[in-house]
């Protein structure tokens, strides 16, 4: 900053100001970045989730802060949100915060539900070293969170239904397909251009595998069911397709609800963090006497120990979205960068 009056330059002697060095990372570099290799993706998250059950790892993780502003209007009803997260461990620390709203008015940022950005922290200097869009970030680690949880929790893996084809819809079956071994998806969407879009996107990508569109009135059985919504009515019910696994994604705000109370006593219930059980269905259910606290199982148990159930009990996993993921996701962002800017020199 140049002084464009003599007290300005006198001035700066006192406030020495410097500048603070950051670089930013686009929504299209980071589906690229996550995307180019989805089992290497996988494969890192998995390792550090590992690393922080056993230990090595240690996870500053305080609450999600919600701010409604909707009113009293839910059909209006939107949000920003705060969400901090550090990671510990011999090779240091890792520090990451986000801040999203939810985009309900959509003028000025169409057909955009999250906005926002996810800060990356210098570990030493407290100073901001990477902006990084926080929409595709947010849904496809919110993906790649289904995959661990299929990974961890089917039982059977051949077929998959998505309700839901948005971006959140749509990189829970990439990375299911990608890194699960999943054969066949069906996607289902309000909107059938869209769950026929995302099934002929990901047929390009993976052709491997069996991709289609259908309608829920039209859904039979199927292995692992997930639920992608923005939807304010429950809309899976016992037995749910006779699914072996169903995974929620959408609920993760309480005037939203993707599923009935009856899974509250139906199914061997699971989180991603503690965080889960503050919003949404679980919320309701907890607050209501249908499920006690210590029967919801969290995902560190499962790293450690594979998960067991009552007979042959559905298994119902449900994330309203980790701060944990995002530093996670962030640090392999910035693992890809590096290799990449290392590839070139």
């Amino acid at each position: 900053m140049k002084p464009g009056l003599p007290h300005e330059a006198l001035e700066l002697r006192v406030l020495r100001t410097a500048p603070e060095p950051y670089l930013t990372i686009d929504d299209a570099t980071v589906h690229r970045l996550l995307c180019e290799s989805p089992r290497d993706y996988f494969d890192h998250l998995l390792s550090r989730l590992r690393d922080i059950a056993a230990g090595r790892i240690q996870v500053e993780l305080p609450p999600k802060q919600v701010f409604a502003d909707g009113g009293s209007d839910d059909s209006n009803a939107a949000d920003f949100r705060v969400m901090p997260c550090v990671t510990r461990s011999a090779g240091g620390a890792i520090k990451t915060v986000k801040l999203v709203g939810t985009n309900i008015a959509q003028q000025q940022v169409p057909d955009q539900i999250t906005v926002g950005k996810a800060l990356v922290i210098d570990a030493a200097e407290n100073f901001i070293t990477h902006v990084v869009d926080a929409c595709l970030l947010s849904s496809a680690r919110t993906g790649l969170c289904a995959a661990i949880a299929i990974h961890l929790l089917a039982r059977r893996k051949q077929k998959l239904v998505v309700i839901g084809s948005g971006r959140v819809g749509y990189y829970s079956a990439l990375f299911a397909a990608a890194c699960c071994g999943v054969g066949e998806i069906a996607f289902v969407d309000a909107d059938v251009s869209r769950a026929e879009a995302a099934a002929a996107a990901l047929a390009a990508r993976q052709p491997q595998v069996m991709c289609g569109s259908t309608t829920i009135d039209k859904l039979s059985r199927c292995d692992i069911a997930i639920l992608a919504t923005t939807s304010r009515r429950a809309l899976c019910a016992p037995p749910g397709w006779h699914a072996d696994l169903v995974i929620s994604l959408g609920a993760d705000i309480d005037c939203q609800s993707e599923l009935d109370a009856a899974w509250a006593t139906a199914a061997d219930i699971y989180v991603d963090t503690p965080d889960t059980a503050r919003f949404g269905d679980l919320r309701a259910w907890l607050a209501s006497g249908l499920v006690d606290e210590k029967n919801i199982n969290k995902i560190n148990g499962l790293l450690t120990s594979p998960a067991t159930s009552r007979g042959n009990r559905p298994r119902l996993f449900i994330s309203t979205g980790s701060a944990l993921f995002d530093n996670l996701t962030l640090e392999y962002l910035l693992r890809r960068l590096a290799l990449t800017a290392q590839a070139r020199r």
